[in-house]
């Protein structure tokens, strides 16, 4: 048999779905706390993973002849102990009072699973591997995996790769009565002065991938992340009934915010034939950009004008749009 690896991407959340729900349903076999939810999507939820800038997720792949067929994942989550540098001098206080510990740079390993038949040294060793590459590349002190206790296999194997077991996890549960009235376990929150008020009330303060400090414009100005507004000035809502946020143009490179005359670009919303949101699983579409290759690296694309430049959508001869089997918009290519 024949197995490759590859890095996940937005489009892979139908594929990944069954994976994530299999390994769930595994993880509460033997973890009495884990309870999955009723009629929970998946779908949304393999979405909403990917979509996330520090999380990494890779699939794993079993060639048969012409056909692959996911049957694995692994997903890691890189954040830093730390806080960022530049928070208020009372927050980086409270944070040193408490933390008697070095911080770490972490990746935190948020699910491994092949399905049974799978189950190979090998093919555990493609996805691990990926994750040290990956950890290379973010500079991280450490590595965290939570296996379950029937997983022995798995266990030794990590062990091998020089993994260190330092505890064991025992579980508890209670069942509380409905209609209990329960005590308030939200710690108060601290204090803090507020920047000035958004423009509009579902605009979001733009916050610094790496340091979560707001972001600020030339002025020197908090700068807002809109909601795409009707003629009224008033959100319009996706289907699921939530404001649809276009996604901000990033540099590869660096990871931050692309500005053109301090407005932040964002990526255009992709309309159908009647001029309708274009929505793919539930999930509002763009126009993703056009790359460059300059100094051999990809960098976003402009125009005579000097506007940024993203992908037209392949279209039907009536005008629709060309969509790929399962039903995911094809765009023109991005290079």
């Amino acid at each position: 048999m024949t197995y490759n690896h590859r890095l996940a991407t937005l489009e892979d959340h139908k594929t990944l779905a069954p994976l994530m729900s299999e390994f769930f349903a595994d993880r509460a076999k033997v973890d009495p706390s884990i309870v999955i939810k009723d009629n929970f999507n998946f779908e949304n939820y393999a979405a909403y993973q990917l979509l996330q800038p520090l999380n990494f997720t890779w699939i794993l792949e079993h060639e048969n002849g012409q056909q692959k067929t996911a049957v694995g994942f692994m997903s890691i989550y890189f954040y830093d102990e730390a806080p960022p540098p530049n928070e208020p001098a009372s927050l980086m206080d409270r944070h040193n009072f408490g933390h008697p510990l070095k911080p770490r740079r972490v990746g935190s390993v948020l699910g491994i699973y092949i399905q049974e038949e799978h189950r190979l040294a090998d093919n555990v060793k493609l996805l691990v591997n990926s994750a040290f590459k990956k950890a290379a590349e973010m500079k991280v002190t450490d590595i965290d995996v939570l296996i379950s206790e029937d997983q022995t296999g798995m266990q030794a194997l990590v062990t091998r790769l020089g993994f260190k077991k330092v505890a064991t996890q025992y579980i508890q549960r209670f069942t509380i009565p409905e209609n209990t009235e329960l005590p308030s376990l939200y710690p108060p929150h601290p204090e803090l002065e507020l920047p000035e008020l958004p423009p509009v009330p579902s605009a979001l303060p733009l916050k610094d991938i790496k340091t979560q400090e707001l972001v600020r414009n030339s002025q020197g100005e908090v700068v807002f992340h809109y909601p795409l507004l009707n003629e009224k000035g008033e959100p319009i809502l996706s289907s699921e009934g939530l404001p649809i946020y276009p996604t901000p143009l990033l540099d590869l490179d660096t990871n931050q915010y692309i500005f053109d005359h301090d407005k932040l670009v964002v990526y255009p919303v992709l309309y159908d034939e009647k001029g309708n949101i274009f929505e793919y699983q539930g999930l509002v579409q763009f126009h993703p950009p056009v790359y460059e290759i300059i100094g051999g690296k990809p960098q976003p694309k402009k125009d005579q004008n000097g506007k940024y430049v993203f992908a037209e959508v392949e279209k039907n001869p009536d005008g629709s749009i060309v969509r790929t089997p399962e039903g995911y918009p094809v765009f023109k290519s991005q290079f």
